[in-house]
């Protein structure tokens, strides 16, 4: 037998251990992923954000994972989408409207809006209130089909309990078992019966109150927080307090076009007595029962929601992208 020349030493020894190149290089590894991973949340920061604080926010409000179960989901998931896309298209917005008003003026509202202790100004709500007019308008065509499922939903539990609690219920099976749409069959149906333009019903009030709704949202919040942190400094809660003025104001002002949209939406359903009485019953319901409850939930989702908004952007920009070389 011939024996190499590390055998004849020792033969019964193992081999020394050679040092690995993914081994040395794994430290550097990491610490490229990392500052990979930092630079992508940087470059989607205002994605990540909204996504997270939209979650967050619904959970603890909506409580929706009890109801997983129940079709909770595919709402949970819309509205995600929705704000993603909302509060990207406004964080483009304002920049342009900022550069916009810079040019004519020679001032930049977000330069003033950034200065610590500064107060608001007219070109500086100007850019708010446009770019959220601007983000309502571009989000409303994603939006209106989810938010028409959801009503055509609630009028089919609205027309299911009243049909339930009717004195002929007892004797007639079809008003004890009509059912309640989840939000993929009420998609479906819709679908079904009017193809892709139903989904886009009273879309012109959809888009209308969308555009009003959040260009208030925005423009006060922006405002409002501006002048809670001047008077009360950076980090002492003012995303909390205009999140929940941000969200409470606005709903009075687009109410009336809300109330127009749903029943407009209540036709996709038929037009029997039945239907038209739920749908004006839902209509009023957030104003004549439970304002109150509506207002504080409204606005504790949104004190959350802005709250985590902008920690997560603050945490974002302080992460490290830098590459060191081991």
């Amino acid at each position: 037998m011939t024996l190499d020349k590390h055998s004849e030493h020792a033969p019964f020894s193992p081999p020394p251990p050679q040092p690995s190149p993914l081994t040395r290089s794994t430290q550097t590894t990491l610490t490229m992923n990392e500052a990979t991973r930092n630079k992508l949340l940087k470059s989607y920061k205002t994605q990540v954000a909204s996504a997270t604080s939209t979650v967050f926010a619904t959970l603890a409000v909506v409580s929706a994972t009890r109801y997983a179960s129940r079709g909770a989901l595919p709402p949970l998931a819309s509205v995600t989408a929705v704000r993603v896309m909302n509060f990207s298209t406004y964080a483009f917005a304002k920049n342009r409207v900022s550069n916009f008003i810079q040019r004519m003026t020679g001032e930049s509202p977000l330069e003033i809006y950034d200065q610590e202790g500064s107060s608001p100004t007219v070109s500086t709500v100007i850019t708010f209130t446009a770019a959220g007019l601007f983000a309502g308008l571009v989000s409303s065509p994603v939006a209106c089909p989810f938010e028409l499922a959801k009503n055509v939903v609630q009028t089919s539990v609205l027309m299911s309990h009243r049909s339930q609690a009717s004195s002929n219920a007892p004797n007639d099976p079809s008003l004890r078992n009509m059912p309640r749409l989840s939000t993929t069959e009420a998609f479906r149906q819709i679908y079904k019966r009017y193809g892709f333009r139903g989904l886009y019903t009273g879309f012109h009030l959809h888009a209308l109150r969308d555009t009003v709704g959040t260009g208030l949202y925005f423009g006060v919040y922006e405002t409002v927080k501006q002048i809670a942190e001047r008077e009360m400094g950076k980090g002492t809660g003012a995303p909390a307090i205009a999140g929940a003025i941000c969200s409470t104001m606005p709903w009075f002002c687009t109410y009336p076009l809300d109330t127009r949209k749903t029943r407009a939406q209540s036709v996709l359903l038929g037009k029997s007595k039945e239907v038209g009485e739920a749908a004006s019953a839902m209509a009023k319901s957030s104003i004549y029962k439970g304002l109150s409850i509506i207002l504080i939930r409204t606005a504790i989702n949104n004190m959350i929601l802005l709250s985590i908004y902008e920690y997560m952007n603050k945490r974002i920009d302080n992460l490290d992208d830098s590459i060191s070389n081991l």
